[in-house]
């Protein structure tokens, strides 16, 4: 037992003079590894910090906002007012990668949708990357709203098809799946509008979508 005790000794003795050895011909090195992993460790540090003070900052001026965006004034709820409201595209521009932020572009998006100015709907709306589920239906079907708007009813229909699919706990996915038989039926897509007839009857047995359904069902039989 002595014994091996010994050499075990011996071995942790040898890697300490090792590694002194080691340290004392590399030590320049060792130090400004460590200098770098400091400054990283920092810069991250600070990166966080910063995103949550920037995330905190687009919450006061979201709040700011809301009172305007909820009352259809999408102007001022684009370009802010008199009163302090700095606006959506201030928001978006200076915090758009917080969360905050993200759900500003929704709304930004949302306002130049209702103003008909299709391109920048468009544009807000892909360029939300947030993590909400719900945020995400929310770009998803707008992006498919703004095709719809342009006629483009093959690409609306599709886009809708997969705005139901993103979250299976969305409330309104009947009603995705329901605009995705409208817009494959205006398309001419007879082939998808009774696919998505048989889906949403289903897997919404309940929808209150499928009266209105009928009406695609009897054209196409």
């Amino acid at each position: 037992m002595a014994k091996h005790q010994h050499h075990t000794e011996e071995k942790l003795m040898t890697f300490y003079y090792k590694s002194v050895d080691f340290f004392q011909k590399n030590k320049k090195h060792v130090y400004t590894a460590l200098t770098i992993l400091v400054i990283v460790i920092a810069g991250i540090v600070l990166l966080v910090n910063k995103r949550k003070a920037n995330n905190e900052l687009a919450a006061i001026e979201l709040e700011k906002v809301r009172m305007l965006y909820s009352s259809n004034d999408f102007n001022k709820a684009i370009n802010g007012d008199s009163l302090g409201a700095k606006g959506l595209q201030f928001i978006v521009d200076e915090y758009g990668s917080t969360d905050n932020g993200e759900t500003a572009k929704i709304m930004l998006a949302n306002c130049y949708y209702a103003l008909r100015d299709f391109d920048k709907a468009e544009k807000y709306y892909k360029d939300f990357s947030g993590h909400n589920n719900l945020l995400k239906v929310a770009a998803s079907a707008g992006i498919a709203a703004v095709y719809e708007a342009r006629n483009n009813y093959s690409e609306a229909a599709k886009q809708f098809e997969k705005t139901a699919s993103i979250s299976k706990d969305n409330p309104f996915n009947d009603e995705y799946v329901f605009y995705a038989v409208k817009d494959y039926y205006r398309a001419n897509d007879l082939e998808n509008t009774k696919k998505l007839l048989t889906r949403l009857k289903e897997d919404y047995p309940k929808s209150k979508y499928l009266a209105e359904a009928e009406k695609y069902k009897s054209v196409i039989n």
